[in-house]
């Protein structure tokens, strides 16, 4: 994230007025959040839309061209994977785009091919069995992951604090000049998703714990309480495209409560699933999303500060 050059944050001077105004903390890390939360039934919006509205033909292709645009978005961000904004926004674009169209779709390509939407995995539990594929494939990301809990140069603060708790020490870090932001928000994208669906998953599944369990609602309120706290953090963060990256993990967190929990326990409606009965409400959150990852770009990108290291 450093940038040579700029050794202290750039101030709001030369800000339109209203801009200067909301352009500051925690406006900045709300903002942020909200732009990133709502992809979310944004994205479930589409699994129900190729799922049920067009004829199941079409749900296959539909989903390879949705996937193919967000690779086309990562190439061409990655080729300047060094320009913040773009990098940031078009990283965690694709990232979205990628996991929905392909390895979503893909994890219930034999759901749809077999004519076997459910499975009893229990006598008193059914799931789609979309949802036990993607269970299943719960060991390889955390296997995968590790490649990134075990990486020198990680900034995640969750790693960092694993590798300090496990007394893990891999030299110095590199320099953060040359890091590509359309690769690093696109591979967290990725695995935020992928780690905390599977681990939802086998949270509810009644062969571990289920939905019902003590234990899960104890797990369930600390999640919640851990992503308040992260919210809290969001909200004095003064950099918009910094400020989106540690939105992504704070959401999906989040999520898990609001969005995994809350509609079993009835605080509402999941209308995103629906989108015949829904469909102008479905629009609605589109439009406020779509224009919540464009203003952005129009924001002042303040610089993060260069911290110099001691001369020995």
């Amino acid at each position: 994230m450093a940038e040579a050059g700029n050794a202290e944050e750039r101030g709001t001077d030369g800000i339109p007025g209203l801009m200067k105004e909301w352009h500051r903390p925690p406006l900045i890390g709300i903002f942020a959040f909200l732009a990133v939360l709502l992809t979310l039934p944004v994205a479930h919006s589409w699994s129900a839309f190729t799922r049920e509205i067009i004829p199941a033909a079409a749900s296959g292709p539909a989903n390879f061209l949705l996937g193919l645009c967000g690779l086309g978005l990562l190439i061409y961000a990655i080729r300047d994977g060094q320009q913040e904004t773009k990098g940031t926004l078009l990283g965690f674009i694709s990232g979205l785009m990628l996991w929905t169209g392909w390895a979503a779709y893909m994890f219930a390509y034999n759901h749809m091919a077999l004519g076997r939407p459910m499975m009893d995995i229990t006598p008193e539990q059914s799931r789609p069995l979309s949802l036990l594929f993607m269970q299943g494939s719960f060991g390889i990301c955390v296997a995968t992951l590790l490649y990134f809990v075990l990486d020198k140069n990680t900034k995640c603060n969750a790693f960092r604090w694993l590798q300090r708790k496990l007394h893990l020490s891999f030299g110095r870090a590199d320099s953060g000049q040359d890091r590509n932001f359309a690769k690093i928000t696109f591979m967290e994208t990725i695995y935020v998703t992928w780690f905390c669906y599977g681990f939802t998953l086998f949270l509810g599944d009644d062969r571990f714990l289920g939905y019902k369990h003590p234990a899960t609602y104890v797990i369930v309120a600390a999640i919640g309480i851990w992503s308040l706290y992260l919210i809290w953090k969001l909200s004095k963060f003064t950099r918009i495209m910094a400020a989106i990256r540690y939105a992504i993990p704070t959401k999906a967190l989040f999520w898990i409560v609001f969005g995994e929990y809350g509609p079993r326990l009835g605080w509402y409606k999941e209308f995103w699933l629906h989108p015949t009965e829904y469909t102008s409400e479905i629009i609605g959150v589109l439009a406020v999303t779509i224009i919540l990852l464009i203003l952005p770009v129009y924001m002042p990108q303040r610089k993060q500060k260069v911290r110099t290291r001691p001369k020995v």
